[in-house]
């Protein structure tokens, strides 16, 4: 080889190497400038949407609204974890399966909608692989033209007022005249 063809050489290889890397490429791309705010042009049961800058918006999305795309909320779990004082192995990346208008409220479980840009999505949290380790919810809103995201953990057991526990019965209830409810 001589020297002229391996200066050609070595730094296709160098861009190789450094394309190879374990570390996703999600991970070293954090934006740091403002994301668009994106509304998808239609929203069709099975068909995929794409954002004007051909990204893709999660798989499931319930309405017209503006909604983050995949990689605008990736962008947004890495600033979230960036700013995280615990690093307790963070998953590598995210992907959004499913979206709609609201925020998730931890407490009740319950969503309340907002007039901003305030969206709950389903979210697969990946390993470096991209193999999904878990599933959960996160909330992202729009605000200082970036996508902030919230993880939110619902509580998992039954709320107290929904049990099979009937209301008691007025034996005089069907008198006529009597006051419905006393």
């Amino acid at each position: 080889m001589s020297a002229k063809s391996a200066t050609l050489v070595l730094p296709f290889l160098a861009a190789l190497a450094a394309c190879s890397s374990l570390e996703p490429a999600a991970i070293g791309a954090a934006s740091t400038g403002p994301d668009a705010l994106y509304t998808p042009a239609h929203v069709v049961p099975g068909v995929l949407e794409y954002a004007p800058d051909h990204s893709t918006f999660a798989t499931l999305l319930t309405e017209r609204f503006a909604y983050p795309t995949q990689a605008e909320a990736n962008a947004a779990y890495l600033r979230m974890i960036a700013a995280a004082l615990s690093r307790e192995s963070p998953a590598a990346s995210i992907r959004l399966f499913g979206c709609q208008p609201g925020a998730l409220d931890a407490e009740t479980a319950r969503v309340t909608r907002y007039r901003g840009p305030v969206v709950l999505c389903a979210v697969d949290f990946l390993d470096l692989d991209g193999r999904p380790l878990r599933r959960g919810a996160a909330n992202f809103f729009h605000a200082g033209g970036v996508w902030t995201m919230q993880p939110v953990y619902p509580p998992r057991s039954a709320v107290a007022w929904r049990n099979r526990e009937g209301s008691p019965k007025d034996f005089w209830g069907w008198v006529p005249g009597r006051p419905r409810y006393e």
